[in-house]
């Protein structure tokens, strides 16, 4: 199954990659690199992990960040959220 990552979970990445960078560049490319290929293994068992309470996603958690997806015809990388977030209210407000 083919996996995509959307503008927003793009975006995502790439916050979380500047943020570690601050501190480590070479932490940041190996978290960022880590994620990638976090997002890929879902096309292995996409219905692996549980559904997000209340929502149409799933949640694949990743260290300290959850993976949000959706299961379709194609595998959609919605959003890559520290678990520390709200991530109820951020994804949401994705919605509105």
């Amino acid at each position: 199954m083919k996996v995509v990552i959307t503008e927003p979970a793009q975006d995502d990445i790439r916050e979380i990659g500047e943020y570690v960078r601050q501190d480590s560049p070479a932490a940041a490319s190996r978290l960022v690199e880590r994620l990638l290929t976090a997002c890929s293994k879902l096309a292995l068992h996409p219905n692996r992990y549980p559904s997000a309470v209340g929502l149409d996603l799933r949640r694949r958690p990743h260290g300290s960040y959850l993976i949000f997806y959706r299961v379709g015809s194609v595998i959609e990388i919605v959003r890559i959220l520290h678990a520390a977030r709200d991530w109820t209210h951020l994804l949401a407000s994705d919605d509105d």
